[in-house]
């Protein structure tokens, strides 16, 4: 993993079997990330886990173990409770092109990752969504 932080901005360089959301947590605690905005990631991913929300309580989790491109990541980080909380949705696609997408729950680097994260000082956090029983980006 390589990273550069220039003002605002993080660059990320992930590599082969390198796993996503540990070198995340990695570089959001060196670059002291309270809220980060993930404005894009690209590359390949195997062995990736969507989630897709049902109902409350209830969510459908596929494992995809082949490697797939990452054509979009998106998403949110908040460091609450001593760690970071990641919410992130990635598109992936099959080499005939069809595509797959969901709340992105686990994947291993396939060739390499380029993400791009923005820091930001908004005092946002995470509450429990009585309603949809989800921790839900509050604002308040």
């Amino acid at each position: 993993m390589e990273y550069l932080e220039s003002k605002d901005l993080i660059f990320i360089r992930l590599h082969q079997d390198e796993e996503l959301f540990d070198c995340l947590k990695e570089v959001c605690v060196a670059c002291d990330v309270k809220v980060g905005v993930v404005l894009s990631g690209i590359g390949m991913l195997k062995q990736a886990e969507l989630n897709f929300f049902k109902k409350r309580g209830e969510y459908s989790q596929v494992l995809f173990p082949e490697p797939l491109e990452l054509v979009s990541l998106s998403g949110n980080i908040i460091f609450q409770g001593g760690e970071h909380m990641f919410h992130l949705h990635a598109v992936l696609a099959r080499p005939n092109k069809n595509a797959v997408g969901g709340h992105l729950s686990k994947g291993k680097v396939n060739v390499t990752n380029e993400i791009v994260i923005l820091k930001s000082d908004a005092p946002l956090r995470r509450e429990l969504d009585p309603a949809t029983g989800l921790k839900s980006l509050s604002l308040r």
